[in-house]
């Protein structure tokens, strides 16, 4: 996952956005709202169990949860699990191309950051926006 050094993150609500409802489009292309667990590949490695989020379906959404490896092990590898944070902001309107979505007109966050444990005592920042469904989608406007 490539680092992200900053973003530019806008948190003015929008009631007109609030109301709306924002989906995730998982790696398997299954739509949900509030996902409570999300993962980053599409079998083994990073994911987001246990998600708690606040402002969903608004212009900004934080959701946190534990993040968790289950990749391979082996010597010297970095213990990454602990506490995860998921920023999503921007919801945009889309119609997946495939899966139980496919032709729906849906609104899916463009843009979400992850923050994790680097396995050294800090953290570590991550654009994870492709993981949030709008890879799917052929953007509508």
């Amino acid at each position: 996952m490539a680092a992200v050094a900053s973003l530019a993150i806008s948190t003015a609500a929008s009631s007109a956005v609030g109301t709306k409802k924002v989906w995730w489009i998982d790696a398997y292309v299954h739509a949900e709202q509030r996902p409570d667990f999300v993962f980053f590949t599409a079998n083994s490695g990073g994911q987001v169990r246990h998600i708690k989020w606040k402002h969903w379906g608004e212009n900004k959404a934080v959701g946190r949860g534990r993040y968790v490896d289950t990749s391979a092990h082996y010597p010297g590898k970095l213990n990454q699990n602990g506490p995860a944070k998921l920023i999503a902001w921007k919801p945009i309107k889309c119609t997946p191309a495939f899966g139980n979505a496919k032709g729906k007109k849906l609104r899916v966050y463009r843009h979400v950051k992850l923050i994790y444990p680097n396995g050294k005592g800090g953290r570590t920042a991550a654009d994870v926006s492709g993981t949030a469904g709008y890879g799917t989608c052929k953007e509508t406007r």
